[in-house]
Order: structure tokens, then sequence, then C-alpha cells
């Protein structure tokens, strides 16, 4: 059972359930992707306005298309797949199951101006789960020593307080020994019967996103089709930044426009998002090619090259940010889509800011360095096992640098340079 817990994705949701079975679908002509990346987001092919019962044109059409993709993948950056493989310990792969559904809404008027939602609701791991396997006195808190709490012989000479600063994970000589081991009393005292595993803020129904898009679409003879506008995303986990906002130009060519529409896109971000690590400015080139257009059943061929001018404000990495690939083959209103996002310049990603923790602890890794291609593996973080091999590492008489290299080496993986994901859906045009 998913659980919506922001009134606007509720609504959201509710609004596309609503469309789906209140009105009858349309058997239209494919749909253009008209969106950077990989959000293809839909359109008439032919840009006919839709008519009304008295033969008479419209000026406000509504499209709608609902989807269920393996894998939320923007900009190259795999958003559900990912983040379902820190909350269950999963090493990280070309391909994941972690479907989201993915509905869209696009309000045009005759005039050129457009409204559009999207949002991307998981339907897979959205509940929170104990993902670091420790005790302690508090969701996402430092992991206890049960036996130095209760036993004061497990205190070193160093130490002169049994109490716990919770807050810098060690028995601290800051804290008041004078006061009582009492959670009430004392800021660094535990409470003895909340000492349990908890579950980290994990779900990923945190995950769950809407972007609100307004735009004005202006369509010239000799020079092509020039879009501006500006879109909003709306995240429900607060505890990283919720919302960010980006202004675009797009700008289809006029040149071999009716059979491969090369677009030029360009996104500025107003504020860099340092959380997620997300570029502040983004540029791509794409192509579109439809085989059997206007037909019952057709192939629609789309691909993109997109470049990011700098990756996050610490790490001010530029380059080739992906180059992302889609086969749709559209069967009236129904399509299936196979796609693939290639990321030929990997230190890009090759940072915490992109494989950021989607819980309260703290990560017991470093990422030593952001050129090697190399991150934490989810999968050896955590667990019985892999503390016996760590502690193993760190015990052993050597010097700390080889003590480093080997526990990086134990718990870092390569990135994956490619992803794969397929998509299934319905258009729907009113």
């Amino acid at each position: 059972m998913m659980n919506l817990r922001h009134p606007y994705l509720l609504l959201v949701n509710s609004f596309f359930c609503f469309l789906v079975f209140a009105f009858p679908l349309h058997s239209q002509t494919n749909m253009n992707a008209k969106k950077d990346s990989n959000r293809y987001n839909q359109k008439n092919s032919n840009q006919d306005q839709i008519r009304n019962e008295t033969g008479e044109e419209s000026e406000v059409s509504i499209e709608v298309t609902h989807e269920i993709v393996s894998d939320f993948v923007w900009r190259g950056q795999s958003f559900s797949g990912d983040y379902i493989a820190r909350r269950d310990n999963l090493p990280y792969k070309n391909f994941r199951e972690a479907y989201t559904y993915v509905p869209v809404l696009r309000m045009s008027h005759s005039n050129g101006f457009f409204f559009e939602l999207e949002s991307n609701i998981a339907l897979k791991g959205r509940s929170d789960r104990d993902s670091d396997q420790r005790i302690q006195s508090y969701s996402g808190g430092n992991s206890i020593d049960v036996n130095r709490l209760f036993d004061t012989r497990m205190v070193t000479q160093n130490e002169n307080s049994i109490f716990y600063d919770s807050s810098n994970a060690i028995y601290s000589e800051n804290c008041n020994p004078s006061l009582p081991n009492h959670p009430l009393i004392n800021p660094c005292a535990i409470d003895p019967t909340k000492i349990k595993p908890y579950a980290e803020k994990n779900g990923l129904a945190r995950t769950d996103g809407l972007f609100t898009t307004f735009a004005y679409e202006i369509e010239t003879f000799k020079f092509g089709t020039f879009t501006v506008g500006s879109w909003w995303y709306f995240k429900q986990d607060r505890s990283t930044k919720n919302t960010w906002n980006e202004y675009f130009v797009w700008w289809e060519l006029p040149w071999l426009k009716q059979k491969l529409n090369p677009t030029i896109q360009s996104f500025k971000q107003t504020s860099a998002n340092t959380e997620a690590g997300y570029g502040s400015q983004y540029s791509s080139f794409s192509v579109r090619y439809v085989l059997f257009e206007k037909k019952e059943i057709s192939i629609e061929w789309n691909s993109n090259i997109g470049y990011v001018w700098v990756n996050n404000p610490e790490s001010k990495k530029s380059g080739i940010n992906d180059i992302t690939t889609s086969l749709k083959l559209n069967w009236n209103q129904c399509f299936l889509s196979l796609n693939h996002a290639h990321r030929p310049e990997i230190d890009l990603y090759d940072n915490e800011k992109v494989y950021f923790l989607n819980s309260e602890s703290k990560s017991p890794t470093q990422n030593l360095s952001e050129r090697d291609g190399f991150i934490s593996d989810p999968s050896k973080l955590y667990g019985i096992a892999n503390e016996f091999i760590t502690q193993s590492i760190d015990q052993q008489e050597t010097a700390e640098i080889v003590k480093v290299w080997a526990y990086q080496r134990y718990t870092n993986q390569s990135i994956p340079r490619n992803l794969f994901w397929f998509g299934f859906g319905i258009n729907q045009s009113f």
C-alpha cells in the first residue's frame, strides 16, 4: 500500500487515476519527445489541434501519459535504482528493478503557452528499513556499545564516565559525571528502554517528486521553433533540499525537422543543489526519427547527448554527462520503450554528492578520490560479516596507509558506466 503523505502527491496520483478510468482512450498518432535527456515528455507528432464534437478547433488541448518504468533515470543518474540499492544493502548495478510510476499531464493553448505536471512515484521499497543493522537509541543515531554502557569495567583509563555522547559517538569527558545517569536529566545519558534496532529514513516513498513546468512555444517559418520557460521540482523528502528550479531555452532547428527533429536545449539552475550533486547548467542536443509515422504501429528512436558545465559547486568538473538512447514501439495509444544511458565521463559521478546516503546515519567510508571511478559499495558497509573483515584490517600491525588501501579495496566498487531500463504505458488526448 503506497503511503502518499504529502497532499500534492496524493492529489496528483488521484487525478491521473481518474483520467485513466473516467475517459476513453483516443487512438492517436505517435507522441513527440520534447523534454531534455531521459524525460521524453509526450506531444502529438503532427502538432494538430484536437477538435471538439462540433468539428471546431479547440484552443486548449490536454495530453496525458501514464508510464511505469523499471528505474527512474534522469540525465544519466539512477534515482530509484541506486536509492533502493542503498536501502537494501545491494551493490550498484547497470539494471535494477525499482519500478516507478511516471504520469505526465500537459495542457497546451493554441497561442503557444503550455503547462505541465510530471510526477515520479515509487512502486517498490516505499517503507523505511533498518539498513545499518546497528543498536541505536533513536532512528539514525550512532551505534551503541551495549557492553560499555552497562559494564563500567569496559571503560578505559582515559574515560572517566560511562555516559555516552550521542552527538559525537564517544564516551566523552565533556559529559558531567556528577549528573545522574538519566535521559531526562543528563543529555549524555542513554535510555535503556529505547536501545534497539531502528529503521533508517530510507524508504523510496521519500523519492516521490513532482515537476511543474510553465513555458511558451514560438514557431517560426525560417528559424524553427523556440521554447522558453521554467520548471520547479518538489521532492517529498524534506530532510534534503526538497525544491529546486531551472530556467530553460529550447531550439528546434529548421533543418531536417520533418525527419530528425534536431533540438538544442539549455537549462540553468537558479542555485546548484549541493545536497544531491545536480549540475548548475546542463545543455543537450537531441534527434528523433519515427518509422511508420501515423500508422497503427510505429517505431520511434530518440537519442540525446548532454553536457554538464559544473557537476556541483565542490567538485567543479565539466564534461559529457550522458548519451541517452530510447527505442519505443507504439501501438495505437500503448507503447513499450527500451532505454540506455551511457556515461562516458564517469568522473562526473565520482563523488558522495551523487551517491548520497538515504538515511540519517553517517557513512563509515570516505571517497578518497574523485578520479578513480570507484564509490562505496552498499553491500559492503554493514552487517556482521563486513564488520568482522573491516575490524580484522584495522587490527593488522602495518602502516596506516596500507590499512586505508585495504579498507577501500574491500568496501568500494566501480561505478556503472551504462544504465539500462524499460518502460510501458499509454497515451491519452482530450
